[in-house]
Order: structure tokens, then C-alpha cells, then sequence
């Protein structure tokens, strides 16, 4: 889940209309990951590399079995 821009906006607009109100921790988390430069790509790398050692064993499986 990553926040568009538009909700960054509008989040950062409600924060400075109402200073004296703290974000709640979805606004917070939303926030956040809005911060994290290139946070699209890494999630894809992370999930990626979780898959990987998966992706692996079933390749050498099926290279194996029809060999």
C-alpha cells in the first residue's frame, strides 16, 4: 500500500490547518512510507528476493525431472 500523492496533500494540509491535533498512526504510516525515495521498486526487490530461493528450487526441480 503506498499513499498517492493526492492523500500525501491532503494530509499534510489537514496536519497544518490543525496543528494542535496530532495524525493518527494511519495517517502517520501513510506519511512514512510517502517519505522512503524509490519505495516502489524496493518492495518489488524485496519481494523478489523472498521468492527467489522458491523460484530456484522448482526451476532445478523441473530441470531435473525432464532432463
Amino acid at each position: 500500500m503506498m499513499p498517492t500523492e493526492d492523500e500525501k496533500t491532503q494530509i499534510l494540509e489537514a496536519q497544518m490547518s490543525n496543528p494542535d491535533i496530532p495524525l493518527g498512526s494511519a495517517e502517520n504510516f501513510l506519511l512514512t512510507l510517502g517519505s522512503i525515495s524509490d519505495l516502489e521498486q524496493r518492495l518489488r526487490l524485496w519481494a523478489f528476493t523472498l521468492e527467489y530461493d522458491t523460484i530456484e528450487s522448482v526451476g532445478y526441480c523441473l530441470l531435473m525431472r525432464y532432463c
